[in-house]
């Protein structure tokens, strides 16, 4: 089987993911640190290199064209001015990934809707954060992550 045919475990994809943001942000001029696997809900620390913005991102990579990526519980959610989720999905026909990015409240918003909507159907609880349904919002995310810069501190 040659290697386009392997199929990459999941914690490979993740990482995948992890190091794509990171070299994309650093394109753009920006200082963006992938943190070790064991720092609880950040996987890169972005900063403008005089310091005066500074973000905090949580990255969900799929190998697959979906539409939800699983999250955290609503609780460990990151959530505040500084934090933001970006989602990847990587496109095989394509070989490339598509990026879509959400303020951490945003995300925490969903989640804890999608979370309490499962509870009242009598369904054990699923975190996860899903794309909108409308073509114009699925294209303003995409947007927002091809002209993001962390906010100012």
């Amino acid at each position: 089987m040659g290697n386009s045919e392997r199929k990459l475990p999941n914690y490979l994809i993740g990482i995948a993911g992890v190091h794509f943001v990171t070299s994309e942000l650093t394109l753009r001029g920006l200082i963006a640190l992938p943190t070790i696997r064991n720092t609880a809900g950040i996987d890169i620390l972005v900063g403008e290199p005089d310091g005066s913005g500074q973000a905090s991102l949580q990255v969900k990579t799929s190998s697959k064209k979906v539409n939800f990526w699983p999250t955290s519980r609503p609780e460990k959610c990151l959530k505040g001015p500084h934090s933001f989720y970006v989602f990847l999905r990587f496109l095989q026909e394509e070989s490339r990934f598509e990026v879509f990015l959400e303020s951490g409240d945003n995300v925490f918003k969903q989640v804890e809707e999608n979370w309490e909507e499962y509870k009242k159907l009598g369904r054990r609880e699923f975190p996860y954060w899903a794309l909108p349904s409308s073509d114009n919002e699925i294209q303003l995310l995409r947007e927002k992550w091809n002209t993001w810069r962390p906010p100012s501190v």
